[in-house]
């Protein structure tokens, strides 16, 4: 637009050198419009409110529709409005949106479009690019517009992980998943049922067996297995240096899986899960030393569930220290008789004697390999001589033995 003002200053000493009343009145028209056409634009760009709204949560394989909607403050109308919005590549290709409306005063426009929610993660929405500018093509100005849309904006969209459902956990019951037997009377398991005996006095009216009460005509009361119910906690070492570095990704994204499907089966069955990981947060500030999130001690419920999803939709594999040490010092604020899970790429003999270190501690773990290994039977030798059982879960088809 740098022309203008040249041919405007040309004109005017074309005026001046020809003494023309029309080519003055040409320059003045000119001028007039042009000076109109910045303030017109910089103004009506300033007076644009923008909102982004959409679901900042998403499950792997849904499809999220983002709404920008668009108001015009001012009393002047924009003539046109060039939007460019930028998104994840991984949601969507190509990794920008680009739309071009219009505005009445006081008026609103909203632009949508979709993104494919094909791989878990914590994506950022924007910024958002905004250019307008006037009918004679004299102006332009750009705005960019980032976080603070609005007062209940979120900026991020969360997709969760994969979660595989499972009807069982193939773990021995001396390594306890949720309720088990117990031999002291302190927690009955109502959902087994061992038997009926006589009604005592005192004895809770919800507990009385009405059908075989009826069919012995007296009062009969179910006869409950004494259990007690456990805390998990699962461990997940990201660490990327123990990773194969030819699969390092795919298996890091598979150990996550994993981490997921398994939380999701135990709040599922009622039971406490919770979850530690020495990945990379990047929600954490970036001059903290340690950017791992914090850890989630085991709670039971569908909320806490959420809270260990959204962690496994962040994190992230970096180089900190080695599994082994670090798995020592996190699982020291469990308590007595927890069940660790340790999700890992392989098991070699230090990760093993860091696990047995927890044995020793009175803590039932359990190791979850997620690398494929040719030789995983001497890693199942290993650990059942350290006190523990191990899986290998390199494939979905591994899993198949916990969804029969």
């Amino acid at each position: 637009m740098s022309e203008i003002p040249v041919l405007i200053l040309l004109l005017f000493l074309i005026a001046v050198f020809l003494r023309l009343d029309f080519a003055f009145y040409l320059v003045y028209v000119l001028f007039g419009v042009y000076v109109a056409s910045h303030w017109w634009t910089a103004r009506g760009l300033r007076a644009i409110e923008v909102r982004r709204r959409f679901a900042d949560h998403a499950f792997l394989g849904e499809r999220v529709t983002v709404e920008l909607e668009l108001h015009n403050g001012a009393l002047l109308p924009i003539p046109w409005l060039r939007l460019q919005e930028t998104v994840p590549l991984a949601l969507h290709t190509p990794s920008f949106v680009r739309q071009v409306t219009s505005l009445r005063p006081h008026g609103r426009s909203t632009i949508r479009y979709e993104l494919d929610c094909r791989r878990r993660g914590y994506y950022p929405l924007g910024p958002l690019h905004v250019t307008s500018g006037d009918l004679f093509g004299f102006a332009e100005a750009e705005r960019r517009v980032g976080a603070g849309l609005g007062p209940a904006l979120t900026d991020h969209l969360t997709v969760y992980p994969q979660i595989i459902p499972l009807t069982r956990l193939g773990f021995p019951s001396q390594s306890p998943f949720g309720t088990i037997k117990s031999g002291q009377r302190i927690f009955e398991d109502p959902a087994r049922v061992t038997g009926v005996r006589d009604y005592r006095i005192g004895d809770s009216l919800r507990h009385i067996h009405w059908k075989t009460s009826a069919r012995q005509d007296a009062l009969l009361v179910k006869q409950y297995e004494p259990a007690i119910s456990l805390q998990t906690a699962v461990f997940l070492n990201l660490n990327q240096g123990e990773y194969d570095r030819r699969r390092r990704m795919d298996t890091v994204e598979w150990a996550i899986v994993v981490a997921a499907s398994i939380a999701s089966h135990l709040v599922a069955q009622r039971q406490a899960v919770g979850l530690t990981t020495n990945g990379r947060d990047p929600m954490a500030e970036e001059g903290d030393g340690d950017r791992a999130p914090p850890p989630l001690p085991p709670r039971p419920g569908r909320l806490h569930l959420m809270k260990v999803l959204e962690v496994l939709a962040r994190v992230e594999p970096w180089d900190t220290e080695p599994f082994a040490a670090w798995v020592q010092r996190a699982s020291l604020p469990l308590p007595w008789g927890s069940t660790v899970v340790a999700i890992t790429p392989g098991g070699d003999e230090e990760t093993c004697r860091a696990l047995h270190q927890l044995c020793r501690r009175g803590l039932n773990v359990v190791l979850v390999a997620v690398e494929p290994h040719g030789r995983f039977g001497l890693v199942r030798q290993r650990a059942r001589q350290f006190g523990f059982t191990a899986f290998q879960v390199a494939y979905r088809r591994d899993m198949d033995r916990w969804r029969q």
